[in-house]
């Protein structure tokens, strides 16, 4: 095992000077933002109770897929009393179906939100902020037919009765233009 040599007075020199002319040591970074709002806003879940924002993130597993299509949770309505109302945006007909489930997705937002979970829904029938479902998520849908291949009142399937009065739609506005 070799020793290493004791430093010449020149190394020792040039260190003492480059310790004696050393800036400041970097600064230490600032603490990190989200354990200092989860720190806060910890004790705040568990007295108030999870927010809109976590349903929102869990919704496909409260209601289930195929109404998490057709709705989102909108608010947290909290009243005096400890009760609170989970209000729900839901598209078209899924407004009904979302009444019936009420009791099985209060269930399922208690068993998800803990004690603090709101006990009543409200529905709003209206535009949830999700796009709709796209032609992928659809049954297959049928091409229409053109309008030369339909004839008018030997129409069977909706596609043709619909296509035969946009049809006759189009002769009644051109002959309202022509005279």
């Amino acid at each position: 095992m070799m020793r290493k040599p004791p430093p010449s007075m020149l190394e020792q020199a040039a260190g003492d000077f480059i310790r004696s002319r050393r800036g400041r040591p970097a600064a230490k970074p600032p603490p990190s933002a989200a354990r200092a709002v989860e720190r806060v806003l910890r004790p705040l879940a568990r007295q108030f109770g999870v927010g809109v924002e976590q349903l929102r993130e869990h919704w496909t597993e409260i209601v289930g897929e195929r109404l998490a299509k057709w709705s989102e949770p909108e608010t947290i309505q909290r009243g005096g009393g400890g009760v609170s109302t989970l209000v729900i945006r839901a598209r078209g007909a899924a407004a009904a179906i979302l009444q019936a489930e009420t009791r099985r997705i209060l269930e399922r937002v208690r068993t998800f939100a803990g004690d603090r979970a709101p006990t009543r829904l409200r529905i709003l029938q209206g535009q949830a902020r999700r796009p709709a479902p796209g032609p992928d998520d659809q049954a297959d849908v049928k091409p229409m037919k053109s309008p030369s291949q339909v004839n008018e009142g030997v129409e069977q399937t909706p596609e043709a009765r619909l296509l035969s009065a946009l049809n006759r739609f189009e002769k009644s506005v051109r002959t309202r233009e022509g005279s």
